[in-house]
């Protein structure tokens, strides 16, 4: 009794009737496709190349759809409807400055790892950071596997190619002595109550923005994260959710902060809103805060750092004082606390030389 093929092995035979070679293989979703030449060669051939293509998740339903069609597709049906709109902006032009023009026009069923790989090293001859060129890997890989999911492809290759690899640099902060200083120059200024949350809260940027006297807890001396403003691309200011589901987190706020959040809310008669706005109500432009904190960062002489850099200060700060990075972690909103300790690890030893002192002290 002759052994049964399997699916993906494929066969080749002599057909009488239509007097060509026909070769057959079967796909993992159970279709059948057939190649019919009067060659034998040219039949072993293809069966050949559907194996191979076979193997390395190459085989597609839509033989002709091009990498650039499928991503139109994957856009407008998946990324469109879960994506943050700020990501969503990147998406659109990262794909259509980068990815599309470079491996648009290739047929998804023979788009490989090597293409990947060639595209990669492109974009870093351009000049390019190896950051940007990892997250262009990381939409080619989200887009095909979603391509895996609906079976038009049974092998993500952008698995098979390597993402730039980049490294981690140490986050520039103040010192609680630079921080004084910083906020000695701006205590007169309108935007005081929102760099001091910056500072002992580490929200991020687009959260102190959208912040308003609805989500502060007088009683309980806490802050609601709820929301985030954005800055879009032919939209302007939009206020939207937070960045992840971890973002929307209550945060402890020291004492003397919610002291003059209090004054700021009896200084604007109680009428509540947007604790830091404009003078129409309505909230300031990231780019707004970002000049004129660069501006009173010249003005005390300190260091050119980003206003996102206070939100690592803050982290900094909580550590080297003996926080436990669990508490640090659930401040800032990070989803793992892998990512708080791989990001502030630069303070890590200073805490071992105090747990070393610690230990000296109780057995030395």
């Amino acid at each position: 009794m002759s052994k049964k093929r399997s699916p993906g092995e494929g066969t080749i035979y002599f057909s009488k009737t239509q007097n060509l070679w026909v070769s057959q293989i079967t796909l993992p979703n159970g279709k059948r496709i057939a190649k019919y030449s009067k060659s034998q060669k040219v039949v072993q051939e293809w069966l050949l190349a559907q194996r191979t293509a076979l193997k390395q998740g190459l085989l597609v339903e839509d033989d002709k759809m091009t990498y650039g069609d499928f991503l139109s597709r994957y856009f407008n049906d998946i990324a469109t409807h879960t994506l943050r709109p700020k990501s969503l902006e990147s998406y659109e032009s990262l794909i259509r400055i980068h990815i599309r023009p470079e491996i648009g026009m290739i047929r998804l069923s023979v788009l490989n790892a090597a293409q990947l790989q060639n595209l990669y090293s492109n974009k870093l001859k351009q000049g390019l950071s190896r950051r940007t060129v990892q997250y262009i890997h990381s939409i080619i890989h989200r887009s095909l596997n979603q391509a895996l999911k609906w079976d038009l492809i049974y092998r993500n290759v952008a698995d098979l190619a390597e993402a730039p690899k980049v490294e981690r640099k140490i986050p520039q902060t103040l010192s609680a002595e630079e921080v004084r200083k910083f906020l000695l120059v701006v205590k007169e200024d309108r935007l005081y109550p929102l760099y001091l949350l910056a500072i002992t809260t580490g929200m991020r940027e687009g959260e102190l923005l959208a912040l308003d006297y609805e989500s502060v807890d007088f009683y309980k001396n806490t802050i609601h994260v709820k929301r985030s403003v954005q800055q879009l691309i032919g939209k302007g200011i939009v206020i939207s959710e937070p960045k992840t589901e971890k973002s929307k987190r209550t945060i402890a706020v020291p004492e003397f902060v919610m002291d003059i959040l209090y004054e700021c809310l009896e200084k604007s008669g109680g009428k509540g809103g947007l604790i830091c706005k404009t003078s129409t109500g309505n909230p300031i432009g990231p780019r707004n805060l970002v000049r004129e904190f660069k501006a009173h960062l010249v003005e005390a002489g300190l260091p050119n750092i980003r206003f996102h850099d206070l939100r690592h200060t803050a982290a900094s700060l909580l550590l080297t004082e003996g926080v436990h990075p669990k508490v640090v972690q659930e401040m800032l909103g990070h989803s793992q606390i892998s990512l708080t300790l791989d990001t502030y690890s630069h303070t890590i030893p200073n805490m071992q030389t105090e747990a070393a002192e610690k230990m000296n002290t109780l057995l030395g």
